[in-house]
């Protein structure tokens, strides 16, 4: 299988994806107004204690306070106490603590702490407030033991733990001691900064994009590193010759053409944000974002079979399975999924869906805990969240919908608005109101020929006139001013008789067929014998005007 990392940057945002056959199978996104803060290292201030939730909160400099559970808290910080593990008994206002980010801040809620302090390299994982070795699971048995002795043989042990990567498998010993001495020499740093200061203070600061993504992600697979700037070939080359690796003749500059789109990643990019994604054979999934929960619905769509419906269920589910684990990826949804599996009768069906689930989920790195499969087809899931995904990054909640999904529909705001307009004339003196509104929904009040603007009247025996402004939300009701009757008509009108305009004819007059249609800042003109002119600017004099239109001759 071909593998081949991306990275395209400019000066507002890095992005790379991961492709695997040519098929986009991961994506990242760092941008210059919205950094990530996991793996940042500060010097924090406890600011609350909150002992119903056995946490706290904690000011680390940024924009807002970060919170800390009472089980990310290693037994290293001053007025520890192992019983009881109370979160009043451990911290106080005000105590200065080494926490890092394991979580970046998410809508309303601050980042997520750990005092459990984790320093990666590219072989081994420095854990100061930890102690003992271990490897990774990725790792097998005969090799977990001898790189296990290794570390344990390399230099002198100081009071820390340590975490062997999966990387490791491809170092000797000096590269491995190379690196536990980066990460010992870079900890003392930390900890002696951190020792010197009394406010809160970023310490250390993670990576850039570029170098996690070398640091955690590339390997030997990789086949090749694409990259659209001579300065970032430079630095990955820089960083790989400091752990020991040459791979300088597999990192390509790019520079002609657009990167992703040479790649076909920028299409690919487009259709994660879209809520359904078609299967291959026809059917497809949905995907919901709620507040709790992330769900995903299988349906057969436009899939059938010759064969009976139990086929086509198992088929359209096993497909599902593949798709729903690749888009995990691809998106970075994190939190709890529920994933509604198209019902299957048959046991031995459900587990075949499970377990292709299972082996599809092997290539996911980021951790995950799945439920069985229910009588139902239900399948629970959480997959860790770190960051707020492909979504999180690129849109933001719908100012119309608030992120529902949803928006009145313009007869129930017509609607909505004309009860508004009658509490109005109940409640006010005055004779006559001008009220504006999204010309839509302006068009609805009025009615055909101005029918519905007058049975409004009748019922409230008040002078209304409704002018249209485009700029208006579709739901605002906006009074611009009330009072006599005369006074109204007077601060509505936009011209009078006589004047003489320059107007476009916009569209045919449907009740004369000789007629067509200009508009004023909403105010409907009706020009005698326009409709040959369609498209173009005309001069014309008003003849006469009323309330909600006027009417104009071409004026030669």
């Amino acid at each position: 299988m071909k593998k081949e990392m991306l990275i395209s940057s400019d000066m507002n945002e890095t992005r790379a994806a991961i492709l695997e056959s040519r098929q986009v199978t991961q994506l990242f996104f760092e941008r210059k107004s919205k950094k990530s803060l996991v793996g940042n290292i500060y010097l924090g201030k406890v600011k609350n204690i909150l002992p119903g939730l056995d946490a706290a909160f904690v000011d680390i400099g940024e924009e807002k306070n970060a919170f800390l559970y009472v089980n990310e808290i290693s037994s290293d910080v001053d007025n520890y106490e192992e019983i009881p593990k109370k979160i009043q008994h451990i911290l106080k206002p005000n105590q200065m603590i080494l926490v890092q980010v394991t979580k970046d801040p998410m809508k309303t809620k601050g980042a997520r702490l750990t005092t459990f302090i984790s320093i990666p390299g590219r072989y081994v994982v420095l854990a100061p407030f930890n102690r003992g070795t271990g490897v990774s699971k990725k790792i097998n048995i005969k090799e977990k033991n001898s790189l296990k002795k290794i570390v344990e043989e390399i230099g002198d042990r100081e009071d820390y733990g340590l975490i062997v990567r999966t990387a490791a498998k491809e170092a000797d010993k000096a590269k491995l001691k190379k690196d536990l001495s980066q990460l010992v020499k870079k900890w003392k740093y930390i900890d002696k900064k951190a020792s010197e200061l009394n406010r809160p203070t970023l310490i250390s600061s993670e990576y850039s994009l570029n170098m996690k993504l070398i640091r955690d992600i590339f390997s030997e697979d990789f086949d090749s590193i694409y990259v659209d700037k001579k300065i970032i070939k430079r630095e990955i080359s820089r960083y790989l010759r400091s752990i020991g690796i040459r791979y300088n003749n597999i990192i390509v500059h790019h520079g002609k053409e657009d990167l992703f789109e040479t790649f076909n990643v920028n299409e690919v990019i487009e259709s994660a944000l879209e809520r359904k994604v078609w299967l291959k054979s026809g059917g497809f999934i949905v995907i919901d974002h709620g507040e709790a929960m992330t769900t995903i619905d299988v349906n057969t769509g436009k899939y059938t079979s010759s064969k009976s419906s139990a086929q086509t269920i198992l088929r359209t589910n096993l497909e599902a399975a593949e798709t729903i684990a690749s888009q995990l990826r691809l998106r970075d949804i994190g939190g709890i999924i529920v994933v509604d599996f198209i019902d299957m009768a048959c046991e031995k069906d459900r587990k075949k869906v499970y377990e292709r689930f299972l082996l599809c989920l092997e290539n996911d790195k980021t951790k995950t805990e799945i439920l069985q499969l229910s009588r139902l087809g239900l399948l629970e899931m959480t997959r860790k969240n770190v960051s707020d995904g492909i979504l999180g990054t690129m849109c933001k909640i719908c100012p119309d919908c608030g992120g529902s999904g949803f928006v009145k529909s313009q007869e129930t705001i017509r609607l909505e608005i004309e009860r508004k307009i009658r509490k109005l004339t109940r409640e006010s003196s005055s004779k006559g109101f001008l009220i504006k509104l999204n010309p839509s929904i302006a068009a609805q009040i009025i009615g055909a020929d101005g029918r519905n603007l007058k049975h409004l009247e009748n019922i409230t025996k008040k002078y209304i006139n409704i002018k249209g402004d485009s700029k208006l939300p579709m739901d605002t009701f906006l009074v611009v001013a009330e009072g006599s009757i005369n006074q109204i008509k007077e601060a509505t009108r936009p011209f009078k008789t006589g004047d003489i305009l320059n107007l476009v004819v916009e569209e045919p007059y449907h009740h004369n067929k000789n007629d067509a249609i200009s508009r004023v800042d909403g105010y409907v003109v009706q020009v005698i014998d326009g409709r040959k002119h369609m498209g173009q600017r005309v001069k014309v004099e008003i003849k006469s005007v009323s309330k909600t239109s006027a009417i104009a001759e071409i004026h030669y």
